[in-house]
């Protein structure tokens, strides 16, 4: 943890940052940089988020500059769009002076470690709630009155779990009596607000510790109550774990990805609803169709975008990769064509991911094999797209004398699918020769 340095942290800030507090000094507005851009700047990290508070009005704000954004003017909070970063500006609450307006604002934060300070231009610093005690102790404690504190903004729980998986935070006690307490206010609490905060919580190098809160705060039940249906379900010789375990331990085990962590979160999530006990063994045949499935209806009202929703989807239709030591080269080449090349990392992560998560010395793993074998092909060049043929559908609507039209494209799909299996026929003669003896 850095020494307190006003003057550093100001000189480390963006160069449009500085503009814009400059504005507002000069305007005779106070300003004061807050919140979690001093908690990372504090703790070694570069700052990504950074925002302000200022005794300016809303219109005064409005005035000084072209883009504002009133994201929340019922607050007092705007942002200031510019094209290197989005500030994000508060108004601090009226009061009979200027300093004890800051301290207003600061009173009023989530977590006394986002309730700080610097003044700018003077480098005066400010923690009247003791963040800088807090944030060495790795302790998460709601400034004053915890209770009210999530009251005013329900996300606060869900938020406490996000910094427990950052940085490794632990709650106070009265703090996580106060936030179970007001677990029940997620369910009004916009899903899009929801899943910007399950995304940085996924990326956390201390995610298993931040999924136990979660789960022991009850908030699991009202955003993903479909992972809990894994809890107690056991599975088969090859994994040491229940379900939900084995799924938290896949996230664990997966690179800091959006993506592949959203994967794992969701690989196993159609395992408890096919769930099948067979002379005695767990089977769970079909779970990957199911869990794609689900993870679409997950991430729909998370309202993640479309594209991200489609690759998990993909990602969790193949991660079940069996028997790849005897697979041939073409049914390489065909995982490669189902995933796509964009995504054969994440899924090979993936992959790995989930044999070391299942905890057991059974549960081998063939998909540094695999990798290998993926790379060798990457470097052939096979055809895994139509335009990798050596012909296209000129030469077939000229050859077979036909219209455009889908015929066209069925032919290329065909032939495609006979180039997989055998590259050395993607020879434009003899692509040719095929069409003209109808061989596709």
């Amino acid at each position: 943890m850095r020494d307190i340095n006003p003057e550093q942290l100001i000189a480390a800030a963006p160069e449009t940052l500085r503009t814009v507090m400059t504005a507002l000094h000069a305007a005779g507005c106070g300003v004061w940089i807050v919140g979690g851009a001093i908690r990372d700047w504090l703790l070694n990290s570069r700052p990504h988020d950074w925002d302000l508070a200022t005794t300016a009005s809303s219109d005064q704000v409005l005035t000084l500059f072209p883009r504002v954004i009133p994201v929340g003017l019922s607050h007092g909070t705007v942002k200031i769009h510019t094209p290197e970063l989005d500030v994000e500006i508060t108004v601090c609450p009226p009061g009979p002076a200027t300093n004890p307006r800051i301290l207003a604002d600061l009173a009023r934060r989530d977590f006394t470690i986002n309730a700080m300070a610097v003044q700018y231009p003077s480098g005066s610093w400010l923690d009247p709630h003791g963040g800088v005690r807090d944030l060495a102790a790795k302790r998460l404690r709601a400034v004053g009155d915890a209770g009210e504190r999530f009251r005013e903004d329900p996300l606060r729980t869900l938020r406490a779990a996000r910094l427990a998986s950052t940085w490794g935070f632990h709650l106070t006690a009265t703090t996580y009596s106060a936030m179970r307490g007001e677990v029940p206010g997620l369910s009004v609490v916009a899903c899009e607000r929801i899943r910007d905060e399950m995304l940085k919580l996924l990326i956390g190098p201390h995610v298993l510790e931040a999924f136990s809160l979660l789960r022991r705060a009850g908030i699991l039940k009202i955003i993903l109550p479909e992972l809990l249906e894994g809890v107690r379900k056991r599975q088969n010789a090859y994994h040491r774990h229940d379900v939900y375990h084995h799924t938290l331990y896949t996230v664990h085990h997966s690179p800091p990805r959006t993506r592949v962590r959203l994967a794992a979160l969701l690989h196993d999530i159609g395992k408890p609803r096919v769930r099948r006990r067979i002379r005695g063994v767990f089977h769970f045949h079909g779970h990957a169709k199911v869990g794609s499935t689900m993870a679409q209806e997950i991430l729909t009202r998370w309202k993640m975008p479309l594209r991200l929703t489609e690759q998990i989807r993909t990602l969790i239709a193949n991660h079940m990769l069996l028997d790849i030591e005897r697979w041939s080269d073409a049914a390489v080449r065909r995982l490669m064509v189902r995933v796509g090349q964009d995504l054969l990392d994440d899924l090979l992560d993936l992959a790995e991911a989930d044999h070391l998560a299942h905890g057991t010395e059974i549960a081998g793993s063939a998909v540094g094999s695999l990798r290998r074998r993926i790379a060798q092909q990457l470097h052939q060049q096979p055809a895994l797209h139509i335009t990798d043929l050596a012909i296209d559908g000129h030469d077939v609507m000229r050859t077979l004398a036909i219209s455009p039209g889908p015929e066209v494209g069925r032919v290329l799909k065909s032939l495609q699918r006979k180039v997989l299996k055998r590259p050395e026929l993607n020879q434009r003669s003899t692509l040719l020769a095929m069409l003209s003896q109808h061989e596709y």
